[in-house]
């Protein structure tokens, strides 16, 4: 025994060596200086991309690439292979390897988080060049209160009857602005040793220069919720005099959260039952469809008419699908069922003829991650909502014109429309053709039943082809195209048929415009757009001027494409903006881009002050794209307290009350919308004693917040004509404005179970399968603002809460849910922040 042993102890000791070398960096490389455990970030300037590989080696195919300057964790390594040192790494819930460098380059370098360059202070800084030789943007005013349209018919009073009614405020949609500024906020710089609590702010050195330079600063704080810093607490207390900056950060962060939430409630509780409902009884139509067409020139288009429908019941409710769905469509549909549950990869549609689907756009994210029905959900509407049955190509529209008349036999097409009309109400219409465009056109063409003998005929199809072609096609264009496509191509490549086509939005269009093959060249290609571009779009110069000064503006056609796009914004009309409810929240961010200046304080009108409301705009608009990332086409490129009250110190509400009357508008448009559609859940019943839906409860969180967005409409024009708040008012914003922030989110989440417990979330808003490549954007913890304003007894510096906001680029197959978000915000591992918000908040 001892001699085996002892012989054994030689062999490892022999083994030893190899071991180690495959386990340490090369010798005869550049230095390592990665250490697992530690960050990293892509430091390579060759092809701008690092290699992430399954494995070590040069051999070894890599799936998916990082941008220069995103950050990872180094979680194993080294090895040497190839003579090269590797490092395996982790990215989110990311992991593979990659090379440390390549012949005398690094590739990557050790990154510290706490050693990012600082940006001289704010006052050092050069101002950003704000001229430009693209048209101002002409902004709509409010529309007319006697507003009626498709979203709402406006009734403010009305509505007011059925909220508590303690705080009635004038018609938020009737707000007037005076022709030039006439509060008393005060301008910098500042004596700060003049300004009260300026000690209780607990301000570094670097902090307190920026407020006395500028009037405000942000700075971090760490906060999970927006409420949190107006209710009451030790350190800010309005009993000793502390007193509030209202911002729209903190009600637009309410408007996503009630929005977020009713669309969960309705997809769980209304629209679910409503679309298996349509899938079930089409796909059985199709199926004896196809019983009736075998044999036919129909047989391969009824056939994949019969599978596409299969697989949307598949994804919807599994053992509908094993139980309904004959052996041999399950055969064909399973593949794809099994890619949309993988949620990776751009993989071909068998019964499409030359067509790819980006299966990553599968992976549930937003409200929709961790709970099985919604998942469900999520993967079908994506199906329904993406797969395109081109118009090009025969095959592919004999089967779109057999899968309408499977949904024309199942006698469900008003419950489809029904879907379709409460889509449209929320988010807007769709941007593909779909059943009610084909359906006129094929019963025309064909004859009124869509005989299949007609749709056989190549003549009729060729006459059904140029009357789709005559509509309007698509103005994004997310259908997975072939490398090359040019702009006069993109037609012709995406033009089809959607069952559930996913909406168009301005945004969306926007940034489509602003990516290639609309803008740049090959080999010169602009592959992602930015949140910036949507700003610009909207009349922000300095957007414009941040994307100038990062180079995206010398790409071909940038210029040329956005000066279109601010003409085309300039020509919509207050009524156009609010067709639905998405437009109407895009709509209420404009004022923080671009505004009359003279309307508004000089501090508000100043570089630093005008990068915050940037920096809001695209918290909020972070949110509106999380919340609705189902329904949207995306771009493809390629409280109180007791005790004596002092009162001689005033709250300010942020003086921009068109955000907040537009808040108000969303608010009580989707309240009085949903409830017109009779999707409004169940109320609760005293008599019968029974609790309210899920649904009914969020709808009051959309009457506190349009019932608070109103009160601070009034306030906020109060700001702006030097008018003073009441006593009532600033008791209100001192002791209750926290509340009803909480009261929103109280109603919105009472029956979730298990509420989120910080605001952060992230959305994916653009993809490029080219370069296997999304853009995110993130928010995370919660920021003070202070501001120096003025009250009866002097100077004095109030707080308030701001967004952090994140945009970076990740990879397509790794599309972040908001757990995987929240854990890197807590863990702070998440990108550094654009280098611009460093202008404004100070660390």
């Amino acid at each position: 025994m001892t001699r085996h042993i002892l012989m054994l102890l030689v062999l490892i000791l022999a083994m030893q060596p190899a071991v180690a070398q495959e386990y340490a960096a090369c010798t005869g490389g550049l230095t390592s200086r990665l250490i697992v455990g530690q960050q990293g970030r892509v430091a390579t300037d060759e092809g701008f991309y690092l290699n992430v590989r399954t494995e070590p080696g040069m051999g070894i195919e890599p799936f998916v690439r990082l941008s220069r300057g995103e950050s990872f964790e180094v979680v194993g390594g080294p090895r040497c292979l190839d003579n090269i040192t590797w490092w395996e790494i982790k990215q989110f819930g990311l992991t593979g390897w990659v090379a440390e460098y390549s012949g005398s380059n690094y590739l990557v370098d050790p990154f510290d988080p706490a050693t990012l360059p600082t940006l001289p202070p704010p006052e050092m800084l050069t101002p950003l060049d704000l001229t430009n030789d693209l048209p101002a943007v002409t902004l709509a005013p409010n529309p007319d209160p006697a507003l009626q349209n498709d979203f709402i018919t406006w009734d403010w009073e009305g509505f007011l009857a059925t909220t508590s009614g303690f705080y009635n405020s004038p018609d938020p949609l009737a707000v007037t602005l005076p022709e030039r500024y006439m509060g008393d906020i005060p301008e910098g710089p500042f004596d700060l040793a003049e300004v009260r609590f300026i000690e209780d702010a607990n301000l570094n050195p670097a902090q307190l220069a920026a407020l006395a330079q500028h009037g405000f600063v942000v700075v971090p704080a760490g906060l999970d919720q927006f409420e949190d810093s107006y209710r009451w607490s030790q350190d800010w207390n309005p009993d000793t005099g502390h007193s509030y900056w209202v911002t729209t950060d903190s009600v637009l962060h309410a408007l996503h959260v009630v929005f977020d939430n009713m669309l969960q409630f309705l997809e769980q509780e209304e629209l679910y039952r409503r679309v298996l409902d349509v899938i079930s009884t089409s796909y059985t139509a199709a199926q004896q469809q196809l019983d009736a067409l075998e044999g036919t020139d129909n047989a391969v288009a009824a056939r994949g008419a019969a599978v596409y429908y299969a697989v949307a019941l598949g994804l919807l409710d599994t053992e509908a699908y094993s139980a309904n769905v004959r052996e041999d469509i399950q055969a064909e549909a399973d593949p794809m069922v099994a890619l949309a549950l993988a949620g990776e990869g751009r993989l071909s549609v068998p019964f499409l003829p030359q067509y790819d689907e980006d299966f990553s756009q599968y992976a549930p994210r937003g409200h929709y991650a961790g709970v099985p029905e919604l998942e469900r959900y999520f993967r079908a509407m994506n199906w329904l909502g993406r797969i395109t049955f081109l118009a090009r190509d025969d095959e592919a529209l004999r089967t779109s014109v057999l899968v309408l008349r499977a949904l024309q036999i199942s006698g469900r097409y008003n419950v489809w429309e029904d879907v379709s009309e409460v889509l449209a109400f929320l988010i807007g219409p769709t941007d593909n053709l779909g059943p009610v465009e084909y359906l006129p056109l094929a019963q025309e063409i064909f004859g009124v039943d869509l005989p299949p003998e007609q749709i056989a005929e190549a003549n009729l199809l060729a006459d059904f082809r140029a009357a789709a072609q005559a509509l309007p096609g698509p103005r994004i264009h997310n259908v997975v195209r072939p490398i090359g496509t040019e702009a006069d191509g993109l037609d012709e490549a995406t033009r089809g048929f959607r069952l559930f086509g996913q909406r168009f939005t301005l945004d969306a269009y926007a940034m489509q415009r602003l990516i290639y093959p609309e803008v740049g060249v090959v080999s010169e290609e602009r592959t992602l757009p930015s949140g910036l571009d949507v700003a610009a779009a909207l009349g922000s110069d300095i957007a414009y001027a941040l994307l100038r000064e990062r180079g995206d503006t010398a790409y071909a056609n940038y210029d040329s494409n956005l000066a279109q796009l601010r003409e085309e914004v300039s020509q919509i009309t207050s009524e156009d903006w609010v067709q639905n409810a998405y437009g109407a929240w895009l709509w209420a961010l404009q004022p923080l881009w671009a505004r009359e200046t003279e309307i508004y304080p000089p501090l508000m009108n100043s570089q630093l002050w005008l990068l915050r409301d940037l920096h809001a705009g695209l918290g909020s608009y972070t949110e509106l794209k999380h919340d609705t990332l189902l329904y949207t086409a995306q771009p493809m490129g390629g409280l109180g307290g007791g005790g004596e009250r002092i009162i001689n110190t005033d709250s300010t509400v942020e003086p921009n009350p068109l955000v907040f009357s537009r808040v108000a508008l969303v608010a009580a448009g989707v309240y009085e919308g949903l409830r017109a559609r009779d999707m409004d859940g169940e109320p609760y019943d005293r008599a019968a004693q029974t609790e309210s839906s899920a649904l009914n409860t969020v709808l009051e969180g959309f009457k506190v917040l349009a019932e608070l967005s109103g009160q601070l409409t009034e306030m906020a024009r109060k700001e702006l004509w030097g008018e003073p708040l009441t006593e009532d008012e600033q008791e209100f914003l001192k002791y209750s404005f926290g509340s009803n922030l909480w009261h929103v989110r109280y109603f919105a989440e009472l029956s979730l179970a298990d509420p989120p417990r910080m605001a952060a979330l992230v959305a994916d808003v653009a993809s490029n399968p080219d370069t296997g490549e999304v853009l995110q954007l993130g928010t995370g913890h919660i920021d003070y603002l202070y501001v120096i304003t003025n009250s009866p007894e002097g100077l004095q510096v109030v707080r308030g809460t701001v967004y952090s906001f994140y945009e970076f680029i990740n990879a397509i197959d790794n599309r972040l849910t908001d757990d995987e978000w929240r854990a890197a915000v807590a863990a702070d591992t998440v990108p550094p922040r654009p280098d611009w918000v460093r202008r404004f908040r100070v660390e």
